[in-house]
């Protein structure tokens, strides 16, 4: 998965300006489970995110309105898909924000490889310190036509660590040809691991929308390390309501899954940042 503001806009670099992620997903054995679960599923992911002020060639600090900060990381997390169609997700982070996270290594190699501009101002970014986030989230299916082509959700989730802390809500709407969510390229859970089990999972093809209220309590890469008393050159206090918008195009067919989704924010930054957006591509494959 890779997510980048230049996706959807050429000329805007800022804010969460890119993202990198690897996921490893497996079904656990399915004869095992209670009878109201329908699937559990681990999940694994390697991932980087970087961020910048209104731009990644921002070498006068007077002008910056949001810090330069890198956040590397791994997790684990466990889903359990239940036959009635809600998730339940629990999962950990452990990371590391500030130079070791190497933001500014990634993105001025990106700026070198597809011949953009020098990226510049890394030296004002938020200080390192270790990370570990915790994420709880649980989503409900509400509705659903009777020709499956429409359905409405609600998500939850809450979010307790050093760099991220905070909860959301929001609603998810689909419309087109989709599966019940434990077995959704969505839900990411359309793997399987239960013997003699050849059924095939129908090909999906539908878009989506997601709009959410987002509480933030403290934000690492805004605010600087949560624990370090000398946080950077530059830290920022937060907007502590955010609104997002998700709109999305979901495609899976066998073994391949694939989105592409839109993300709309408002102000992230107590100060002179604006609102801004990006988008998100994802690939996968099941082997299983």
């Amino acid at each position: 998965m890779a997510e980048n503001d230049v996706y959807i806009a050429f000329l805007q670099d800022r804010y969460y300006t890119n993202g990198f992620f690897v996921y490893y997903r497996h079904a656990l054995k399915q004869e095992n489970l209670k009878p109201i679960i329908e699937k559990k599923i681990v999940d694994f992911e390697i991932g980087q995110k970087i961020y910048n002020p209104y731009s990644a060639h921002a070498p006068d600090v007077k002008l910056h309105d949001r810090p330069f900060a890198g956040y590397l990381y791994g997790s684990a997390a466990l889903g359990w898909f239940y036959k009635n169609e809600s998730i339940l997700k629990a999962s950990a982070q452990v990371g590391i924000i500030g130079p070791h996270a190497f933001g500014e290594e990634m993105q001025t190699a990106f700026h070198k490889i597809i011949g953009t501009y020098t990226v510049a101002g890394w030296e004002y970014q938020v200080k390192d310190e270790m990370a570990l986030n915790l994420n709880l989230s649980y989503q409900q299916l509400f509705y659903h036509t009777t020709n499956r082509k429409i359905d409405v959700s609600g998500t939850s989730s809450l979010l307790v660590g050093n760099t991220f802390s905070g909860a959301n809500a929001g609603l998810l709407i689909r419309f087109g040809n989709m599966n019940p969510f434990h077995e959704s390229s969505y839900a990411n859970s359309r793997i399987k691991n239960k013997q003699n089990d050849n059924r095939k999972v129908d090909r999906e093809f539908f878009f989506f929308t997601k709009p959410q209220v987002n509480f933030a309590a403290y934000d690492a890469t805004i605010q600087g390390g949560l624990f370090n008393t000398d946080k950077g050159p530059l830290t920022f206090g937060i907007k502590h309501w955010v609104y997002s918008q998700e709109i999305g195009l979901n495609f899976a067919s066998k073994r391949w899954n694939s989105k592409f989704i839109v993300t709309l924010k408002t102000k992230e930054v107590d100060g002179s940042a604006k609102a801004y957006h990006y988008g998100s591509a994802v690939l996968a494959y099941s082997f299983n």
